[in-house]
This record gives C-alpha cells, structure tokens and sequence, in this order.
C-alpha cells in the first residue's frame, strides 16, 4: 500500500510540476494542516518515499534549496 501511495503521490507532484513549477516547488516546502503542521517532504522522508523524493518537482526544490545555502 505504502509503495502505491508512493507512487501516486510522485506523479501527482510531478504533473502539477509540469504545469505549474512554481506552485508545485511552493507546495513541497509549505506546511499543511492535513500532515499535522508539516511539509510533503518531511512526510515523504518520515516515510522513506523513494520515488516521491525522486521526483523532477522535490529534486527541483532541493536544488533550490541547496544553491540558496551556497550563494
């Protein structure tokens, strides 16, 4: 079951990254009320969700995230 919602939830992402970038960037790192106050990407790391944190969407955030820390 976790593998199912695994995979359902990367190609969620990854759809509403591909028509909306920004949006979909923005929904990775905001809390959310429905994951008690936490972020898709905690939720997907808490769970070792492998292809959701594969996703072009959370690779894209984390690349983000990442050049933000060096510059």
């Amino acid at each position: 079951m976790c593998s199912k919602f695994d995979k359902y939830a990367a190609l969620v992402i990854d759809r509403c990254f591909e028509n909306d970038r920004d949006f979909a960037i923005h929904i990775i790192g905001r809390s959310a009320v429905s994951f008690y106050d936490e972020n898709p990407l905690k939720v997907a790391l808490k769970g070792n969700s492998r292809e959701f944190l594969a996703s072009k969407c959370v690779q894209k955030y984390l690349d983000n995230e990442w050049y933000a820390l060096i510059h």
